[in-house]
């Protein structure tokens, strides 16, 4: 099965990232969008709700007045017939009434409520009804009321108007003033239709609508635009938290605003700012630390490679720098020597001196020994009184005279701090090419061998190897 590569992964990662956050803009667009068209339609329901209304009461207003209006002219018309009991002029001024207006019917009847003449459309036939309903009983004078005619009848407005005679003798009361109230001579009853108050709120009805479709239309693009000036800023918003979130840490908010969402940019932009001073103090403190490790880790790899008391290498740093170097000099076919020391008479100096003035002559011998090599040559202790020096890229020869000078100087120095101990330094010497070895522990086999037929020899002298077994004492 193929593994998936931590670069590509991120890729999908952030491509995930970035679909999902460009599908929430939408939807927040999109459910924003539609509450503003939403809004706008309750707004403009209500509005034209209370218009609707406000206009039906209206209509219904001017269409009560209008009926009204009839049926006075009409109880006006009236008055001469019923002064007279002239029945044949009544019903005539009826017939012409429902003739000549939109009238369903005209009903003149006296004070008593007995029908005096009648007349009405013959399209509704509803006077039948209204004889049954009436039987004496006078309706409310003066205040229309809707009425549906019999079976599929359409709907009419009923008012009933008092016919009061035209008193020509006025008396006027002297205390008061007044005029002396008209004779009541009977009533007029009217039915007109309802078209026209129909008519006015079907066509309010379809002005509301159209206002409703008109701020619809007007609402959607409106909205869409209102709601992206506010979606845009928080796409570029979020955009910057999704790179920095990535490690773009120097990415920041461009949104330039002094509202709410100019506040979140920036708040993002002053916290990124601190994010990446506190991310650059990190990086600043860990170089810092990994520097310090890193001595500390050299400090601690020279101890352990030094000895404690000479200050000089150990002898397994030394066995390791050997490796290292012989591998090179049988590589490049240059020159190696390997010098055994050992001090003459150690024992002797502890037992007469104790082993703090052994200690000394330990110290000063090694101060002794890296006084007169070079910054490539590598000395160590490499036990008790024994000392090894390895000489890069040094035949025997140059390595003799090394010796000499050391063997020299050693006398001097102890002449010098430590008059009263008596001691000197006896040398091996191992040399590559000279010798034919292979290994590395042989080279140091070869050097303790002759630093031994030295001390054989008289001690205080250089001996050099010409073989693993055998030594030259000089």
């Amino acid at each position: 099965m193929a593994v998936e590569s931590p670069q590509h992964a991120d890729r999908h990662v952030e491509t995930r990232a970035s679909r999902h956050l460009l599908g929430a803009a939408l939807s927040l667009q999109c459910k924003a969008t539609i509450l503003v068209v939403i809004l706008t339609l309750l707004v403009t329901v209500g509005v034209s709700g209370y218009l609707l209304r406000s206009s039906g009461e209206l209509a219904r207003y001017e269409h009560d007045a209008h009926v009204v209006q009839v049926a006075a002219l009409l109880a006006k018309a009236a008055v001469p017939p019923m002064e007279v009991d002239d029945l044949e002029a009544l019903q005539t001024l009826a017939s012409e009434s429902v003739n000549g207006e939109p009238l369903v019917y005209v009903i003149f009847f006296d004070e008593d409520g007995r029908k005096l003449a009648a007349a009405e459309d013959s399209e509704e036939g509803v006077l039948q009804e209204l004889d049954g309903e009436m039987k004496g009983h006078v309706p409310v004078p003066g205040r229309p009321v809707f009425r549906a005619g019999p079976g599929d009848a359409s709907v009419f407005l009923d008012v009933t108007y008092p016919v009061s005679s035209r008193n020509p003798v006025q008396t006027v009361s002297e205390a008061t003033g007044a005029t002396a109230p008209s004779v009541l001579l009977g009533y007029v009853r009217v039915g007109m239709v309802s078209d026209y108050w129909h008519e006015t709120m079907a066509s309010k009805l379809d002005l509301v609508i159209g206002v409703g479709i008109l701020a619809t239309m007007a609402a959607i693009p409106l909205g869409f635009l209102l709601v992206r000036r506010i979606v845009r800023p928080l796409d570029g918003l979020a955009d910057a938290m999704l790179r920095f979130s990535q490690g773009e840490l120097d990415v920041r908010s461009p949104v330039k605003r002094s509202d709410e969402i100019g506040r979140l940019g920036l708040a993002f932009n002053r916290m990124a700012d601190q994010q990446q001073a506190t991310h650059d103090r990190i990086v600043r403190l860990n170089a810092e630390l990994e520097r310090r490790v890193v001595q500390r880790t050299q400090q601690l790899r020279e101890l352990a490679s030094r000895d404690p008391l000479t200050g000089l290498y150990n002898r397994r740093y030394f066995n390791e720098t050997l490796k290292r170097r012989f591998s090179e000099t049988l590589r490049y076919q240059t020159d190696l020597s390997c010098l055994m020391m050992d001090l003459d008479g150690f024992k002797a100096v502890n037992d007469a001196f104790g082993h703090q003035l052994g200690d000394e002559l330990l110290v000063l011998t090694a101060n002794t020994i890296t006084s007169q090599l070079r910054s490539e040559d590598v000395a160590a202790r490499f036990g008790g009184d024994e000392f090894i020096v390895l000489l890069p890229q040094t035949e025997a020869g140059r390595a003799r005279v090394l010796c000499e000078r050391i063997i020299e100087q050693f006398a001097i120095d102890v002449m010098e701090r430590l008059p009263q101990v008596r001691s000197s330094i006896s040398v091996g010497i191992a040399s590559l090419p000279s010798l034919d070895i292979k290994n590395p522990d042989l080279l140091i086999r070869a050097a303790d061998h002759a630093m031994y037929e030295a001390k054989a020899a008289g001690k205080n002298c250089i001996v050099a190897a010409t073989s693993v077994s055998a030594s030259t004492p000089s």
